[in-house]
């Protein structure tokens, strides 16, 4: 771990993409410091790489680095300013998605008649034109608007920029102990929490005590609190395991994704499902990435939640959001989330 001025990391990063290779920036949840990983091969020996990837899992980006830069964050004025009131979208209807409405009808008839589905998590998109945008300034925004978020601006030359404030840990391994969230179960400003959103967020918690019901360990399944994300709620209960012996955590890791946090379940007839009927490719969209240490001696993965894709060349930034379908959901409800999820994200943004 090398410390670097704001000055240095900038030069770096213009450099990386300047000469087309791959970086990241990202900040952990709670943590007062950036860290800088640079694009590397000949470093692959190191064994420290941020690892990206994809929603279907066929995409796999590594960024090998051969130094790990980090640069402590400090709240000056001039910064916390930046944590303004939702801008003039937040009460406006971004894009009208008939079709996505009827995804969702579709969805809760689909659940009402198949007993053996207990949920199901489809998503959509958005594109956002802009003139001149400041990647930094919003980078920079993130950071002090949601501090319990994993904050990420990640650039490779075959797939553009991404920016995203993720809650959502997906698995936090050393040793022998795995940690992990239940995280589902969204609401709105000052919406009140209902069964749906209970339940929903209980078949999480089942998927993941059920999952490491196989292994030999121990598992502790802590008391569900509330994580907020701006005007956004969501239920959150941690989990972890120890095991007797330390395992493949990258088998497991395959194993477990995904989770029904972000396809559904059963897990199989979710994926189906969304193959079939969501319309589009999710990308990197609810895929997962983080900091891999020591060849995977230490892994911290997030899923890839409330982000965005830049296209810098068509001046256009692509949203994505989605929500958890149960029989008991409310299609505009449903709806409503996924303009707030976009608006969430979008009123980060810093334009001309």
């Amino acid at each position: 771990m090398a410390k670097i001025n704001v000055i240095n990391l900038y030069k770096k990063i213009i450099q990386n993409y300047w000469n087309n290779r791959s970086f990241v920036l990202f900040k952990k949840p709670y943590e007062k410091k950036i860290y800088f990983f640079s694009q590397d091969e000949k470093y692959k020996k190191e064994n420290n790489f941020f690892l990206i990837v994809s929603f279907n899992q066929n995409t796999v980006i590594r960024i090998y680095t051969k130094t790990i830069y980090s640069i402590d964050i400090e709240c000056s004025k001039e910064m916390c300013d930046f944590i303004s009131p939702l801008q003039n979208w937040e009460s406006s209807l971004l894009i009208y998605s008939k079709r996505y409405k009827n995804s969702i009808e579709k969805a809760i008839e689909t659940i009402k008649k198949n007993k053996d589905f207990e949920k199901l998590v489809l998503s959509r998109y958005i594109k956002i034109p802009f003139h001149n945008l400041y990647l930094k300034k919003t980078f920079q925004k993130l950071i002090y608007s949601y501090p319990n978020a994993f904050i990420t601006l990640w650039y490779d030359f075959n797939h553009g920029f991404w920016l995203g404030a993720s809650p959502e840990l997906l698995v936090k391994c050393y040793n022998k102990e795995l940690k992990t969230v239940a995280l589902a179960g969204t609401i709105w400003g000052n919406h009140k929490w209902t069964n749906k959103e209970v339940e929903e967020h209980n078949v999480v918690i089942k998927y993941l005590v059920n999952f490491f019901k196989k292994f030999s360990g121990n598992i502790c399944v802590e008391k569900t609190k509330i994580l907020n994300m701006g005007h956004l709620h969501h239920l959150e209960t941690p989990i972890s395991f120890s095991f007797l012996e330390k395992p493949n955590y990258f088998k497991i890791l395959y194993d477990m994704y995904p989770t029904p946090s972000i396809c559904g379940f059963p897990k199989k007839n979710s994926l189906d499902y969304i193959h079939k009927y969501e319309g589009y490719q999710r990308g990197f969209y609810t895929g997962y990435f983080g900091p891999v240490y020591d060849g995977g001696d230490k892994i911290e993965l997030y899923l890839n939640l409330r982000c965005a894709k830049i296209k810098m060349d068509k001046k256009e930034i692509v949203l994505y959001a989605g929500s958890g379908i149960t029989k008991d959901s409310d299609v505009n409800k449903e709806y409503a989330e996924t303009e707030n999820k976009f608006k969430n994200i979008l009123s980060q943004f810093i334009f001309d």
